[in-house]
């Protein structure tokens, strides 16, 4: 994906959070388990809150963010992609949150290093790491939940 302006990067962030809203919602009320529902009703509602904060994003806002070190687990890594389905267990759930948030900070990561405005590279890290420090909630979660109990 080559961004060349500032708008295009937000349009294509605020569908990209849209599409997450709408996979999240639609995960939740095809899932049969009360505590998936909830998980993806949870997920849902912080895509939504994304997209809120991606489509009043500017270059002031992103020039001001700093960044925050917070220790990747990598688990994502590791795991393999599981497809979406109405039955999936919760170790499922999360390992399919945890490879789309990875996938979506892989994108932005990837643009940023394609683009030579430092605007807009600054623009496309603050996405990136929007999207990481998501992936790394549900990668704890993950670790408290099914790597801790198993």
């Amino acid at each position: 994906m080559a961004f060349v302006t500032l708008d295009e990067i937000l349009k294509f962030a605020v569908k990209r959070e849209e599409a997450a809203y709408q996979l999240y919602k639609n995960a939740a009320a095809i899932s049969k388990s009360i505590a998936a529902k909830k998980m993806f009703e949870e997920m849902a509602a912080e895509e939504a809150g994304h997209k809120e904060v991606f489509g009043k994003m500017n270059v002031e806002k992103a020039e001001q963010y700093k960044a925050i070190q917070i220790p990747d687990m990598k688990i994502s890594q590791y795991l393999a992609e599981v497809p979406l389905q109405p039955d999936m267990t919760y170790q499922q759930i999360l390992t399919y949150a945890m490879k789309a948030e990875e996938n979506a900070y892989q994108l932005y990561t990837t643009a940023a290093a394609e683009i030579d405005d430092p605007q807009l590279k600054k623009v496309l890290q603050v996405f990136a790491d929007v999207e990481k420090g998501h992936k790394i909630r549900i990668e704890k979660i993950y670790d408290v939940h099914v790597l801790t109990e198993n």
